[in-house]
């Protein structure tokens, strides 16, 4: 114990961290999550900021007041990756998984890693947003679940991306979608609405996990190739979204 009118400093090294952010404001979550991992020691502060304390084999790196750098990632495609699962009490958003890399690189490691979150079906909407409420079925009717939905615009730039629940709904919304330049060679030069492909992508191995399991969207979204070459079952529709408006999309996928 440290004498009466002295204290003890602890030095400390964190080997990164990551924040969970909105998928469709790009804003950190600061509110109460159940974030999990049975590899990591995790700390959240009041930022929303969750610091890795600890990573299986990398425990050494937690004194190193001068770290050594040879012992650090160079690059954060060189650095481990270890898993977390996320879930919100509130149900405003979305369970999933994630990977997160640790350690660190150095020259990153005060730029926490970003975890995007998907808003449920019931999420709340703000007034000026373009929304899209899509139901994605299979053949025979039935909702499918953890599927990746994106709103594509004609030039195949994404316009919002979201995940089905469990029941196969999922919301997708564009934030302060104003007048557009037209595409066409005449009319207006602007134009109010903008015209959208909405596609869904669906992996058939979901169908046999166990009640509870919780999905990574990466899986589907970080698929080498991209989307685009990928031979996941897929559907989609045509629509035009705007401010204010919601669009209601339903995609059947032949599983």
């Amino acid at each position: 114990m440290s004498p009466a009118g002295t204290s003890e400093s602890v030095d400390r090294r964190v080997l990164g961290g990551f924040v969970m952010v909105d998928a469709i404001t790009n804003a950190s979550v600061t509110s109460a999550l159940s974030v999990t991992s049975t590899q990591l020691k995790l700390r959240a502060n009041r930022s929303g900021i969750y610091a890795i304390f600890d990573a299986p084999g990398f425990s050494a790196l937690n004194t190193q007041f001068i770290p050594v750098t040879a012992q650090w990632p160079a690059s954060a495609a060189a650095a481990p990756s270890f898993e977390v699962s996320v879930q919100d009490p509130t149900l405003r958003y979305l369970p999933r998984r994630a990977q997160v890399g640790a350690p660190q690189p150095l020259a990153s490691l005060g730029t926490p890693q970003r975890v995007a979150l998907y808003p449920s079906a019931s999420a709340g909407v703000a007034l000026n947003w373009a929304v899209i409420r899509a139901a994605v079925t299979g053949s025979k009717g039935q909702g499918l679940p953890w599927a990746v939905v994106r709103a594509l615009k004609s030039d195949n730039s994404v316009a919002a991306t979201g995940v089905t629940d469990a029941r196969g709904e999922a919301l997708l919304a564009v934030p302060g979608l104003g007048a557009q330049i037209s595409d066409s060679g005449s009319g207006p030069v602007t134009v109010g609405t903008t015209a959208v492909t909405v596609q869904a992508w669906f992996d058939p191995s979901v169908l046999k996990q166990p009640a509870g399991w919780i999905p990574n969207p990466d899986d589907i979204l970080n698929i080498p190739g991209g989307l685009a070459a990928s031979a996941l079952p897929t559907g989609k529709t045509t629509g035009s979204i705007s401010a204010t408006q919601v669009f209601f999309a339903g995609i059947t996928i032949s599983v």
